[in-house]
């Protein structure tokens, strides 16, 4: 197939991947004021595999809680109705990594793994400032990287040369996408969480993570979403390691002003996190 034809299939919301019904009444739900937790935990309790997940994160270190969660109910309304949304969304995004035989291939792992660590990231560096946005930053870690997912399942061949030129000549993905395909993972990510309803906010930090000049005041989000970003290329949580990226002189920290201390304080906690918790998530 073309480049063309690629662009043209990739980038029709028609053909991109639809979000799973469960997941989508879920959503629908958690968005109503009127849904009681009841409501919500049989909608879950559909989709067996989604509700042992949403158990198991509840319980992890992530979330804090001070006893044991047994029930989905107790989860759902111990955590809120926002974080049983990313739990959710995070289940729904996971089954996409996976291969026909229910098992990650190396490239969908290495992609899971730095969209999870980006996400814990995101979660833990908001929550340092602004816990009321940490579950949409949670979401923006999730699925920022979705595009190169859906480029890898419409075509793997171009999306092995984009990787090996990465991996082997030290070169950022939007630069490869763009010359090879015409196009970035930013564009095709945007346009799924657009078709997964997710939110105008979150479409919109996924679309500009890599337009360093959208950096603003009025985009925090999208800020603490390069950060974290950063942070997981500096300590090689995915295909790229960069050990001396400065953290402190990226164009998102002209307006989050983080300092060395407070960086090196919160990549000490990403660490222990994914540490305790990666496998829950994987």
């Amino acid at each position: 197939m073309s480049h063309s034809g690629i662009k043209d299939i990739i980038l029709n919301a028609k053909d991109l991947p639809a979000m799973p019904h469960v997941a989508s009444k879920v959503l629908e739900l958690a968005g109503n004021p009127e849904t009681t937790a009841h409501r919500l935990q049989k909608v879950i309790q559909d989709d067996q595999a989604m509700a042992a997940r949403i158990l198991k994160i509840a319980n992890s270190a992530l979330y804090g809680c001070s006893r044991k969660i047994k029930t989905l109910t107790e989860a759902i309304v111990m955590l809120g109705f926002n974080t049983i949304r990313s739990l959710v969304v995070t289940s729904a995004a996971r089954n996409m990594y996976l291969k026909e035989g229910k098992t990650m291939g190396l490239k969908e792992r290495l992609l899971w793994e730095h969209s999870i660590g980006c996400a814990i990231a995101c979660r833990i560096l908001m929550s340092s400032r602004h816990p009321q946005l940490a579950e949409e930053a949670f979401l923006a870690g999730l699925m920022h990287d979705i595009g190169k997912l859906v480029l890898n399942q419409y075509a793997a061949e171009v999306f092995d040369e984009i990787v090996q030129e990465v991996y082997n000549d030290g070169r950022e993905f939007i630069d490869v996408e763009r010359e090879l395909l015409g196009f970035d993972h930013s564009e095709v990510g945007s346009l799924l969480v657009g078709k997964w309803k997710l939110s105008p906010s979150l479409e919109e930090a996924i679309s500009l993570h890599h337009t360093t000049e959208a950096f603003t005041e009025d985009r925090l989000v999208l800020c603490y979403l390069d950060m974290a970003n950063n942070l997981c290329k500096k300590e090689g949580i995915g295909f790229v390691e960069v050990p001396d990226l400065d953290l402190t002189s990226l164009a998102s920290n002209r307006v989050l002003k983080f300092s060395d201390l407070e960086l090196d304080n919160l990549i000490e906690r990403l660490r222990d996190t994914l540490e305790t918790e990666m496998e829950i998530f994987v």
